[in-house]
């Protein structure tokens, strides 16, 4: 039986928030592009897939949109704030679409890879305080989405071994 390596990609929404701030009118990319991300992890599979291993992914954890603009913008001045926000499209939300976007590449990367994907967005917007599995930079999670995700890689291990 091949031995099971988890794959948690990183969220997609790094960018230079400065420069955004000083010019909210010019095109900018994130560090990671979405065709540059949907490779990298192409490749990861790959990479695991070469050493005899089962490469199984984990969807992104949802995010807070408000704390992780609070989080990005702390700091700067209400005049930046409004360009980022103008950058936006007028509202956090869209920092919640662009996640959600990179969240989505990942199950088409894995139904085209052929490669198992946990989903672990989905029970974290089923609780009722979803809101408790970020941390208050809203995208890194807090200890008790920590729990969540490594309860629902317990699960899944569990699951494997007894198949």
């Amino acid at each position: 039986m091949n031995k099971t390596v988890f794959i948690q990609p990183e969220s997609g929404l790094k960018f230079d928030w400065k420069a955004i701030a000083a010019n909210p009118s010019a095109d900018h990319k994130p560090q990671l592009e979405l065709v540059a991300y949907k490779a990298l992890y192409s490749n990861k599979i790959a990479q695991v897939r070469a050493q005899g291993l089962e490469p199984v992914l984990v969807s992104l954890p949802i995010i807070d949109e408000n704390r992780l603009f609070a989080h990005i913008t702390q700091g700067m001045s209400m005049q930046e704030r409004q360009n980022i926000l103008y950058w936006l499209g007028g509202s956090t939300e869209r920092l919640r679409n662009l996640h959600e976007l990179y969240n989505l590449s990942l199950f088409r990367i894995a139904a085209q890879q052929c490669v198992h994907i946990i989903d672990i967005t989905s029970p974290m917007l089923a609780a009722p305080r979803y809101l408790d599995f970020i941390a208050s930079d809203g995208i890194s999670l807090s200890p008790a989405g920590e729990a969540l995700v490594n309860g629902e890689l317990v699960r899944c291990q569990a699951h494997e071994i007894s198949a």
